[in-house]
Order: C-alpha cells, then sequence, then structure tokens
C-alpha cells in the first residue's frame, strides 16, 4: 500500500521528469525554443514553482525571477529549481503534511476573487503546485503540437510504468 508522503514524493519526481522531458522536445524543435506563447508559459510556470518552494523553504521570492529569461536559462533555472524541490521532498516527514502555511499572495488574491481565504496545509498547497505544473506543461504540449512537433509522452502512469527514471536535463 502507499502512503501520502511516498505518493508526494513521487509526484516530485514524476513533476522534474516532465517537465525535462518538455525542454527537451523543445530543444529539437527550433520554432518552439523561439516562440512566445511556450516562453511566456515556462516562465510562468517555473515562477510559481520558484514562488511556492520558497514560501515552503520561509525563503524570500523574487516574482520576477523567470521574466526576462530566454529558453535556455530557462531550462538552466527549471533544472537548478527542480534538484533544489528534490532535495526539500526528500526531507518531508509525515506530520508535515498537516502543518499549516500562509501564502503571501493569497488573501489579497481571495479578496480580488471575492472570498475568504481560509488556512492551507502543506499536504494542499503540494497538490496546487503539482496540478498547476501539469495544467500549463499540457498548454506547452498543445503548442508544440501546433507548431509542428511531437509533444513528450509526460502522463504520470507513464513514468511509473517507465520505472519512473530520474529527470534527464541538459545542463
Amino acid at each position: 500500500m502507499i502512503n501520502t508522503l511516498s505518493l508526494f514524493k513521487d509526484f516530485a519526481r514524476y513533476t522534474g521528469w516532465a517537465d525535462a522531458m518538455v525542454f527537451s522536445s523543445i530543444r529539437k524543435c527550433p520554432d518552439a525554443g523561439n516562440d512566445e506563447s511556450v516562453l511566456v508559459k515556462l516562465r510562468h510556470n517555473h515562477m510559481v514553482q520558484h514562488a511556492f518552494l520558497n514560501v515552503f523553504e520561509q525563503e524570500f521570492f523574487d516574482p520576477e525571477a523567470t521574466r526576462s529569461l530566454d529558453m535556455a536559462e530557462l531550462e538552466q533555472f527549471a533544472m537548478n529549481l527542480h534538484r533544489r524541490a528534490a532535495s526539500y521532498h526528500e526531507a518531508l516527514e509525515p506530520d508535515m503534511l498537516d502543518a499549516v502555511i500562509e501564502l503571501p499572495w493569497a488573501q489579497q488574491f481571495g479578496e480580488k476573487i471575492g472570498f475568504e481565504v481560509r488556512k492551507t496545509t502543506l499536504a494542499e498547497l503540494l497538490v496546487q503546485v503539482f496540478s498547476h505544473t501539469t495544467y500549463h506543461r499540457g498548454q506547452v504540449n498543445a503548442r508544440l503540437r501546433e507548431l509542428g512537433t511531437t509533444p513528450p509522452v509526460t502522463d504520470f502512469i507513464v513514468w511509473v510504468w517507465a520505472n519512473k527514471p530520474a529527470a534527464s536535463w541538459q545542463g
């Protein structure tokens, strides 16, 4: 039987693998490497991953960290971020998942949308990060298909079937 903590650790490793697969496909498609839509989505995706990890680690995060990165710089940023995240996730203990984490931007977001933000646990926020990343990775893969290339297969179950390989980064 798999436990929740083990599944979160798997999702973290899977996310790094899938993100690396996307960058590998982009390197093989010159049009994708210069496509503004792909770049904007990836900048946003990795900025959000950066923001959450920094909050989890109680570190300052720069919301502009990815704004001006080109594709090669962004891949390096993502690789370093995933390596940092791997260390964080591997150190997680079961009781940490129930910890209440306050996001500095949550209340402002709630007011903008029209609701009061309730407290959230680390487990809930990890689900948000993984699902948000998957959503935007799907957008990038759809754009890769529009650009005439075959996007990578990045389904979680494919990663499991492939014996949970490690991420393979360029850098």
